[in-house]
Parts: structure tokens; C-alpha cells; sequence
């Protein structure tokens, strides 16, 4: 009998330890912290909040959302590059489409050391509104400190109208038209967005 009940109090000592040694298979884990890119999307109700989401994406050099900026039909999209570029570049931006935009987009951010300066600026912003669609003209500065060779510009300054359609609701880019700034006040041209497309993709 004594032996019978060693056993027992040995086999409920056991089962104790072997708990308290193992986590529970069944518990509830911990819901991880929302990441960076799900924080500061914002769904684009309104014109603006593409803008808005096109400054964070290239702060945080988030591909992805940088594309959903745009619409997603290369039947849709169109992009048309300052006059200075469009004579510099020929042959670039007679067949820029979405793919060309992601990957200029992708080199230029991977380009770009994580502790480096990315922003983008927008002023004199103007819009108008269509049954249909919505125009946005403003200007813009775009900073990219790459740690590529000289022949990629850091700094682009323009204007640019943005067309708008909604798309399942939400608003994207589906025209984008660049404007150059001629010169800064020393008489140099300065590059435009179009310059830093164009670099990027050849």
C-alpha cells in the first residue's frame, strides 16, 4: 500500500513539473505590433490622401505602397514627362508604363542607406473637381540621397498635375503630368521628377 501511494505522489509530481516546464499549446499568442507600412497607410477617400500616402511611401521606402498610389491598369495609366526631359530621353517615356514606374521606384529606394534623407514636398496645391474625376496641380521637391554615382540626381523640384479616378471606391493617380522649373537662380537647370524617372530606368 505504502508503495502504491509513493508511486502515485511521484507520478503527481511529475505531471506538475512537466506543466509548469511547457507552455500551454492552447494559449492565446500575443498579437504582434502592426508594422510600419499598416500604421501609416491611410485609405485615399479624398485626392489629398494619395498625396499624402505617395510622401510616406518614399519615406519609408515602401515600394508597395507606393504603387497602390497609382491605378493598377496599363491601359489606364499614363505618365508624360517635361518637355526638357522628354527631348533628353528619347525612347524612355514613349513606352513608360506601371512596370518602368516600379522599377525605377525600387532602384532608387534600394539605393538609398536606411539612416539617409527620402522625402517628398508638396506646395500651391490647386484642385479641381469633375463628375467623374479630380485634377491636382502642385508643386513639389523630392529629396533622394542615394549613395549612387553623380549621374543620378539627388534632388528633383517641378510641378505636376495629377489626374484622379476612383477605383473600388478609393482614389488613385491615373494621369501624371510633369512640369519643369527652367533654371535655379544661377541660371542652371534643375532636375525635374521626370530627370530622376529617366536616370533610374536606364
Amino acid at each position: 500500500m505504502k508503495l502504491f501511494i509513493r508511486q502515485i505522489f511521484f507520478y503527481i509530481l511529475f505531471i506538475s513539473i512537466i506543466s509548469e516546464a511547457c507552455k500551454n499549446p492552447f494559449a492565446t499568442r500575443e498579437a504582434e505590433p502592426p508594422t510600419e507600412g499598416r500604421t501609416s497607410w491611410q485609405f485615399p477617400t479624398d485626392p489629398i490622401i494619395v498625396l499624402e500616402n505617395m510622401k510616406v511611401a518614399i519615406k519609408e521606402k515602401n515600394v508597395e505602397n507606393y504603387m497602390k498610389c497609382l491605378v493598377d491598369s496599363m491601359n489606364l495609366f499614363r505618365f508624360t514627362p517635361d518637355q526638357f526631359e522628354a527631348s533628353n530621353s528619347i525612347g524612355i517615356f514613349e513606352r513608360w508604363n506601371l512596370n518602368h514606374e516600379q522599377s525605377y521606384i525600387n532602384k532608387a529606394f534600394t539605393s538609398i542607406p536606411d539612416d539617409s534623407l527620402r522625402s517628398l514636398r508638396f506646395s500651391s496645391i490647386q484642385r479641381s473637381e469633375f463628375p467623374d474625376s479630380a485634377l491636382v496641380r502642385a508643386d513639389y521637391v523630392l529629396e533622394l540621397n542615394h549613395i549612387l554615382t553623380l549621374d543620378f540626381p539627388k534632388s528633383a523640384k517641378g510641378r505636376a498635375d495629377f489626374w484622379f479616378i476612383q477605383r473600388n471606391g478609393y482614389w488613385v493617380i491615373s494621369r501624371w503630368i510633369d512640369f519643369e522649373i527652367k533654371s535655379d537662380s544661377t541660371g542652371a537647370h534643375l532636375p525635374s521628377w521626370s530627370t530622376i524617372k529617366a536616370s533610374f530606368i536606364k
